[in-house]
């Protein structure tokens, strides 16, 4: 009997720039990137510009503000974080906005530019938000 055949995991990107004052797309986003991490890939949300509100402790909270049955962008962001999404916010955001890695939601990496310019380059698919 054989070794058993590996396949490498699809690699999938969502690119975050809409923040607090648009939390559908932000909730969408996050609900893509979920969504490819369960159907096999491995997904990461890089944080840019707004995006940056997604991965502040405490920035964006709907918890009570809508209507039973509909999501809440919690919800959204611990279904990502149980699934493996991982979490990543621009370094120049962070310098800009004066954010430490205390700031932001637990297991949020502050990565350069470059990484972004690798998955539009290398990953087998990406989302704009």
């Amino acid at each position: 009997m054989g070794e058993p055949v590996k396949t490498e995991r699809k690699k999938f990107a969502v690119q975050l720039s809409s923040g607090v004052k648009d939390i559908g797309k932000v909730k969408s986003a996050i609900m893509f990137a979920t969504i490819a991490q369960c159907s096999g890939c491995d997904a990461v949300v890089y944080c840019v510009q707004d995006g940056a509100d997604a991965v502040i402790k405490g920035k964006i909270r709907e918890e009570g503000t809508v209507p039973p049955g509909i999501a809440t962008f919690e919800q959204r962001l611990a279904e990502a974080l149980a699934a493996g999404v991982k979490f990543q916010l621009c370094q120049q955001v962070a310098v800009n906005r004066n954010l430490r890695k205390e700031d932001l939601i637990e297991g949020t990496e502050i990565l350069g530019g470059i990484h972004l310019i690798h998955y539009a380059l290398e990953f087998d698919g990406m989302l704009y938000f």
